[in-house]
């Protein structure tokens, strides 16, 4: 079964590798079309850090996408999400030569 159309608005905030006055990055702000929906799993990494997603979105294969970004999206009730990437994944076809969709899981660092 194909996964549905995306039609949310998202914006990704791609890091520019500048620092501001007070320390924190810059970032530079990237329209992208997704499909947005709410997940409640638990991302265990390699070296133990747990990361709690709280949405997951898939972009277009054209999306520039990667660890340290930021991903915003308003949802239905106009509450602004705005938080890091944890993880990524990519659905490829068969023959491993085209990407589909990537997804990205958006959340926190898990304090135990």
């Amino acid at each position: 079964m194909p996964k549905p159309p995306m039609k949310e608005d998202v914006q990704i905030f791609e890091p520019t590798g500048q620092i501001d006055k007070y320390g924190k990055p810059s970032y530079t702000e990237v329209p992208s079309k997704a499909r947005v929906a709410y997940t409640t799993k638990v991302i265990e990494t390699t070296d133990g850090n747990r990361y709690e997603p709280s949405l997951q979105v898939d972009l277009p294969p054209t999306a520039k996408i990667g660890y340290g970004f930021l991903v915003q999206w308003t949802n239905h009730f106009g509450e602004v999400i705005k938080d890091s990437v944890v993880a990524m994944e990519e659905t490829l076809n068969y023959g491993g030569d085209k990407v589909y969709w990537r997804t990205v899981y958006v959340g926190k660092e898990r304090r135990n």
